[in-house]
């Protein structure tokens, strides 16, 4: 997304995910589309998040507190 680090202030997993959505959301969509792919896709849903290294998806409501990490690791095919 062309950025390799960014520190914000967030209350939740749900304001994480809205700014990444707002602030490259975008990026990936123009992405997409030089790519040939039409349909709007979310970049949190199309990557693998890791909530101080565990899998978000396999958690139970994680909650934020200062020194938390969010990876986003945009999925990528290919073989």
């Amino acid at each position: 997304m062309g950025v390799r680090a960014v520190t914000v202030e967030v209350n939740s997993i749900d304001e994480a995910r809205d700014y990444v959505e707002t602030n490259y959301g975008p990026v990936y969509q123009k992405k997409l589309k030089s790519r040939g792919i039409k349909k709007k896709q979310s970049v949190w849903d199309n990557s693998n998040v890791l909530f101080n290294g565990m899998n978000i998806r396999q958690l139970d409501e994680p909650f934020l507190k200062d020194g938390d990490n969010l990876y986003l690791l945009p999925l990528v095919g290919g073989g």
